[in-house]
């Protein structure tokens, strides 16, 4: 049976105070945030908050497994090779830095901000997860470094870039990103160092 859709109202109401979370948590430390700021800003209220959410760590919780997962879109239910791999690694390039420009205030309050989860790890561990079950049904025999390795060099890699893009203002486009990232997934940081040194030579 497909999915139960959300009431808009239902879906609007979470939304307040996802944005609500968001928008105080770059005003001063999550530990400091209550139930009521949230409901305040919102401009709803306590009863409405725990119709929703148990706690506020359940609404940071299902607020940052909610958009890390629409980083994927369909891309979780796609095997690893239809699309072909290179299909796949640049839909989710492109993805990913679509969506950290779509919820940049809630990347950039998360990576810069100590909440109750380590967010860089949790970020890291979700895109790391991902990978190891599209890499599941390789052999590591046949591979010249471990399939686990390789998906946690890729979530590393993923979210050392996307800290780093958005602590520098975001110089370049979403696309230009993708692209190179895709180089950096398919030719490796040090191949791409070497090509340009032997060149020079």
């Amino acid at each position: 049976m497909p999915d139960k859709k959300i009431d808009p109202r239902v879906q609007r109401t979470r939304h307040l105070l996802r944005d609500a979370l968001i928008d105080l948590m770059d005003r001063k430390p999550y530990a400091q945030i209550t139930i009521q700021d949230i409901t305040d800003l919102a401009t709803l209220n306590r009863k409405t908050f725990y119709l929703h959410y148990e706690t506020k760590d359940h609404l940071l919780y299902t607020t940052t497994d909610e958009i890390l997962g629409e980083l994927f879109g369909d891309a979780k239910e796609a095997s690893v090779v239809n699309p072909s791999i290179d299909d796949l690694q640049r839909y989710i390039a492109k993805r990913i830095f679509e969506y950290v420009i779509k919820y940049k205030e809630f990347f950039r309050v998360m990576f810069e901000r100590k909440a109750s989860i380590n967010f860089i790890e949790y970020m890291k561990e979700y895109i790391t997860t991902f990978y190891e079950e599209k890499f599941s049904r390789f052999d590591d025999d046949k591979l010249f470094v471990h399939k686990d390795v390789i998906a946690s060099y890729i979530g590393s890699a993923y979210v050392g870039v996307i800290y780093w893009w958005l602590d520098n203002d975001m110089p370049y486009t979403p696309e230009k990103m993708t692209e190179q990232m895709i180089q950096l997934n398919s030719r490796g940081p040090i191949q791409i160092i070497r090509m340009y040194a032997e060149d020079k030579e």
